[in-house]
């Protein structure tokens, strides 16, 4: 498939190859969600359903890929037989995908150095207010440039008038490289997912110096999955999926992984809602797939 994939293939239950079509797993490398090591599932947060389900799942052939978002997104609407392992859902996808749903993630969050915590103002709810933040010319912001951020961070941008006191910065690491810059005082803020500084942390202990802070309208969860082509082929894959995924096991497998890769601040405020959240989709649903 060209210089731009890298592959892995195992296979398993070779005596039932011949009648089974098997399936295609397809990831990006995006730490800490999919780290996979020689093309195989790895210890990313996706890797260990993607690992779960392969095991549960003996009679079919499985085979690895690891291709860029663009590229994944191409092969699924070209009806192949491929699922993507941590799919975001969004209503354009929908139309081109079945989903499963896995995990609920939380949604960027402020991440601050402590010594401008003084700073902030947070309302009832323990949030603060993106426009108020931004806005503040006492406080100096680094975003990732041309990154979306969600509704309620992203309007502030739009909005005629504002005096913003924050860099946008190309960041090819996905933003993990301006964490560094916040601990060190060379800004004060960013907006970030909380599982990036989790995974960072591991790498820079100094790094769990910096505080994370909820934003006002950016409450809901960000919901991945696994996503297969919308055709016959990819609505019996999601059905069987689905069926290896909701049981209590299963939901303990994610909710393992999803509660592991949270800082502790995210799991104290979200993590009772995530595993409410993962045990209600653990139980398989005839009106869920048509």
């Amino acid at each position: 498939m060209g210089a731009w994939l890298a592959a892995g293939c195992l296979l398993c239950g070779a005596a039932a190859a011949q009648t089974q079509p098997g399936v295609t797993w397809l990831s990006s490398y995006f730490a800490p969600v999919n780290v996979p090591v020689e093309g195989k599932p790895g210890n990313g947060i996706a890797d260990k359903v993607t690992a779960y389900i392969v095991a549960n799942w003996p009679e079919a052939r499985h085979q690895f890929v690891r291709a860029n978002p663009d590229r994944i997104w191409q092969m699924i609407r070209q009806g192949k037989a491929m699922c993507s392992t941590a799919a975001l859902r969004t209503p354009e996808r929908e139309k081109q995908a079945y989903f499963r749903d896995v995990f609920y993630s939380p949604p960027p969050q402020l991440i601050i150095r402590p010594e401008a915590l003084e700073q902030v103002r947070l309302n009832e709810q323990g949030q603060v207010d993106p426009a108020e933040l931004m806005n503040n010319p006492d406080l100096r912001g680094v975003l990732v440039r041309q990154r979306a951020y969600g509704p309620a961070v992203d309007k502030v941008f739009r909005q005629v008038g504002n005096r913003l006191n924050v860099e946008q910065l190309a960041a090819p690491s996905n933003g993990s490289g301006m964490l560094k810059m916040v601990a060190r005082g060379l800004a004060d803020y960013m907006i970030e997912y909380d599982i990036t500084l989790a995974y960072a942390m591991v790498q820079e202990p100094a790094l769990a110096q910096l505080k994370v802070l909820p934003l006002k309208g950016a409450e809901n969860f960000v919901v991945t999955g696994i996503a297969c082509p919308r055709n016959a082929w990819g609505l019996a894959t999601i059905r069987k999926i689905d069926a290896i995924l909701s049981t209590p096991e299963a939901a303990a497998v994610i909710i393992n992984a999803e509660l592991g890769g949270l800082t502790p601040a995210s799991v104290a405020r979200y993590g009772t809602l995530i595993r409410d959240y993962v045990r209600r989709s653990a139980s398989v649903d005839p009106q869920r797939y048509k």
